[in-house]
C-alpha cells in the first residue's frame, strides 16, 4: 500500500488517547475462553479464530476481490499489536497494522484517492473506484456497532464514497429523509429512469448490514428490470442508529411506506418490500400490518419464529452476532440467557401474525441448513399468505446461493408488479 494512502488514512480518522476495540463495545469485562458450538450459516462461515463472522462469499459477491480479502485477513492475523482477546485474531486494539479497521481503511483510502483523481476525465472509472472505497470502508466498520468510534468514522467515509459514486450513475442517487418522531429515517433511492414513475421495492438487511450492501442487487437485478430501490437501515444501525430495536420492529419501515405517495419518481400503486435476516422479519410483519399498501413481500432467510423461541438454537448464537443484537437493543450482551426471554417478542408467531393469513403474496426464501431461518419457518411464512411461495435452497458453494436467491426475488417482483 502506498505511503500516500497511509497518510490519508491517518488524516481521515481522528485520534484520541483511547478508542475502544470493536469486540469490547457490547460486552462488559473480559470474555471467557468458552468454546461456543458452531452455528451453521447460509451467509458465511463462523471461524473460531475471528470475532467477526467471515462472510467471504458475500463480500466477493459484492465485488470485493478475493485475493485482496485473503491478503487483508492475513495481515490482520499476523498483526503484532496487543489484542483485546487472545482468542480472536481481529481484535488488535491500537489503530495500526493488524487492526481490522486500519487494514480495511487503508484500502478504502487508496480507492477514494483514485476516485477523486479520475472524477474529471474518467467518470465511470471514478464511480467504480468510489464504490470500491465504499465497500472497503464498510468492511472496516463491520459489524457497525454503536459506540465503536473508529468503526463509525469508517462508516461515515463509506457513505461519503457511496454518495460520490451515486452522483456518477446514469440516474444520480437520491437521498430521502422521512420525518419520524422529530427525527429522520434516511434512505438511498436508486432510480432506473426519471421520465415516468417506476415500481419500487423497499429493501432492508440484517442487523449487521448497512444500506450500501445492496448496491449490486440494484445494479445487476433491479435496474435492468426497471425497478427502483429504496434502502432503509434496521433500527439501531446505520442512519437508523438513534432508534433502538423494539417489539414494534417495523415502525420505521411503516413510516417510510406511508411516505411513498410523496415520492414523485415512483408508482405508489406498485410497492414491494424485501428483507434479509431481521429485515425479513420486518417485511413479513408489514405484510400483515399494511396489506393494502403492498403488492408483494420477499423475505430472504428471515428470522421469523424458531430462532427467538427455541432456547438451544438461540444459545448457538456466535459472540459477534450476540453483540450485534444486544447493541441494537441498547443493552450489553453479557447475560445472553436473559436476552433470550427478551427476544421472544420478535417471533411473528408469538405476535399472533402467523396464526392468520395475509392477502399479500410472500416469497419466503431459506436454506435447509440455516439455524436462524430453518426450513419450517421458511415454509410457515409462505403458508401464511395467499399466493405465497417457499423456496428452500440446499446448494453449495455459498457464492452461488446469493445469485439464485436474488434472481428468484427479481422474477417474483416482476410477476407481481
Amino acid at each position: 500500500m502506498s505511503g500516500a494512502s497511509d497518510n490519508l488514512s491517518e488524516r481521515l480518522f481522528s485520534r484520541t488517547e483511547y478508542q475502544p476495540e470493536t469486540s469490547t463495545i457490547s460486552y462488559q469485562g473480559a470474555r471467557g475462553e468458552v468454546n461456543e458450538p458452531l452455528a451453521p450459516y447460509i451467509d458465511g462461515a463462523h471461524l473460531p479464530s475471528f470475532y467477526r463472522l467471515q462472510k467471504r462469499a458475500f463480500w466477493r459477491w459484492q465485488g470485493t476481490d478475493s485475493i485482496e480479502i485473503e491478503a487483508t485477513l492475513a495481515r490482520i492475523a499476523a498483526g503484532r499489536g496487543l489484542r483485546s482477546s487472545a482468542r480472536w485474531l481481529d481484535t488488535v486494539s491500537d489503530y495500526k497494522r493488524g487492526n481490522w479497521i486500519f487494514e480495511w481503511s487503508q484500502l478504502g483510502s487508496a480507492q477514494l484517492q483514485q476516485g477523486m483523481a479520475l472524477s474529471g476525465a474518467e467518470p465511470e472509472q471514478a464511480r467504480l473506484a468510489f464504490l470500491a472505497a465504499a465497500r472497503y470502508f464498510a468492511l472496516a466498520s463491520y459489524p457497525h456497532l454503536k459506540g465503536d468510534t473508529l468503526g463509525l468514522q469508517a462508516q461515515r467515509l463509506a457513505n461519503q464514497a457511496y454518495r460520490r459514486a451515486g452522483q456518477l450513475q446514469p440516474v444520480p442517487l437520491k437521498e430521502l429523509k422521512v420525518p419520524f418522531h422529530g427525527k429522520w429515517v434516511q434512505g438511498y433511492l436508486h432510480l432506473p429512469r426519471l421520465d415516468k414513475p417506476s415500481p419500487l421495492v423497499i429493501v432492508s438487511g440484517s442487523l449487521d448490514s448497512i444500506q450500501l450492501d445492496f448496491q449490486r442487487f440494484y445494479q445487476d437485478y433491479l435496474a435492468p428490470a426497471g425497478i427502483a430501490m429504496l434502502t432503509v437501515d434496521m433500527p439501531g444501525v446505520g442512519y437508523s442508529a438513534h432508534w433502538p430495536l423494539v417489539q414494534d420492529s417495523s415502525r420505521l419501515h411503516q413510516a417510510v411506506l406511508d411516505y411513498v405517495p410523496k415520492i414523485p419518481w415512483v408508482d405508489e400503486r406498485r410497492v414491494a418490500l424485501l428483507g434479509v435476516r431481521m429485515g425479513g422479519n420486518v417485511v413479513g410483519r408489514l405484510a400483515f400490518l399494511a396489506p393494502f399498501k403492498l403488492r408483494t413481500v420477499v423475505s430472504i432467510a428471515g428470522a421469523g419464529h424458531r430462532y427467538f423461541t427455541e432456547h438451544p438454537r438461540f444459545m448457538q448464537t456466535p459472540p459477534m452476532l450476540r453483540d450485534t443484537i444486544a447493541n441494537r437493543l441498547g443493552v450489553c450482551s453479557n447475560d445472553w440467557e436473559r436476552l433470550f426471554y427478551r427476544c421472544q417478542e420478535f417471533s411473528l408467531k408469538t405476535q399472533g401474525l402467523l396464526r392468520s393469513r395475509t392477502t399479500v403474496p410472500i416469497l419466503s426464501i431459506g436454506h435447509k441448513r440455516d439455524f436462524i431461518c430453518p426450513e419450517q419457518d421458511t415454509q410457515a411464512l409462505a403458508d401464511a399468505s395467499r399466493g405465497g411461495k417457499a423456496l428452500v435452497l440446499d446448494k453449495l458453494p455459498l457464492f452461488d446461493v446469493y445469485g439464485v436467491a436474488l434472481r428468484q426475488a427479481r422474477d417474483w417482483l416482476l410477476a407481481h408488479f
